[in-house]
């Protein structure tokens, strides 16, 4: 992996407001090239689908992209994104779930917002049948933000910060929550947020398409959310700690009870002198 990542390592104030309110944005993160590039494939996703019965005026929902160009690939370890990753998870991680998304505009400008939103947190079932409180993190989400969305309205999602800490959010039946903020970033910036911070989409009222990809990150015991296809050439095509992120390992029991050749970014943190080489 390329050491220019150590220049990334989390900071104890980025540390702090995620585990505060439970979301991070990191600007700047895609480069003018890489992001015409990655917009660019994206939007031969959307081409695709809108070929295969898509409406141009639909929202597009896409799971399971990464596999489908190298581009979105090399995403998975950005030097400037995993230092975070690891960071706030931990060593035994891997991209458990991917999702695309494309956003026409779906009403005019100063439309106002049928509210409430439809306010979550992420996992489904986890939510009722763990039995723990505040429930556990197990996994985040990063979103990489191919358009501009740094004006409301633009199909932004809202945030309530500081509930990932609250089991259940009181919403109203006739508005969004107390607190509740759109998240503004610019086209090439990321956000992290906790898969238990309560969260929504918001309509897009304005002529720039929204286009996001998001990329989440789990323990390697934490069952995948989609199918995760990645072509065997890609795979192939990867260093050891891609392959590790893209869920490669030796056997089932390496999920739960890792070896090293299991998990060769703790290896290499070790070799970087991040983590303490035990036995």
């Amino acid at each position: 992996m390329d050491p220019h990542c150590l220049e990334h390592l989390l900071t104890e104030e980025e540390r702090r407001h995620f585990e505060e309110q439970g979301y991070l944005i990191v600007p700047q993160v895609l480069e003018a090239a890489q992001l015409a590039a990655l917009e660019a494939a994206t939007d031969r996703i959307w081409t695709a689908q809108q070929a295969a019965g898509l409406g141009p005026d639909q929202n597009l929902f896409f799971p399971n992209f990464v596999g489908c160009d190298p581009l979105f690939a090399e995403l998975v370890d950005h030097p400037r994104i995993l230092p975070l990753v690891w960071g706030l998870l931990g060593w035994n991680i891997y991209l458990y779930h991917s999702h695309l998304g494309v956003t026409p505009q779906e009403g005019p400008p100063g439309t106002p917002f049928k509210e409430p939103l439809g306010f979550h947190q992420d996992s489904g079932r986890v939510n009722a049948e763990m039995e723990f409180h505040p429930r556990p993190r197990l996994s985040l989400k990063v979103a990489y933000w191919l358009s501009d969305v740094s004006a409301p309205g633009r199909g932004n999602f809202y945030i309530v910060p500081g509930s990932h800490l609250n089991d259940d959010l009181p919403r109203p039946s006739d508005r969004n929550p107390a607190g509740a903020i759109p998240v503004l970033a610019n086209a090439g910036d990321a956000v992290f947020f906790d898969r238990r911070l309560w969260h929504a989409r918001s309509l897009n009222h304005s002529p720039v398409v929204r286009k996001a990809l998001f990329y989440g990150y789990g323990y390697r015991w934490l069952r995948t959310k989609d199918d995760m296809t990645i072509p065997p050439e890609l795979l192939t095509a990867c260093d050891p700690i891609r392959r590790q992120l893209l869920g490669v390992g030796t056997n089932a029991n390496g999920f739960f009870s890792p070896k090293d050749e299991d998990v060769p970014l703790k290896v290499w943190l070790e070799g970087q002198g991040l983590l303490e080489k035990k036995g």
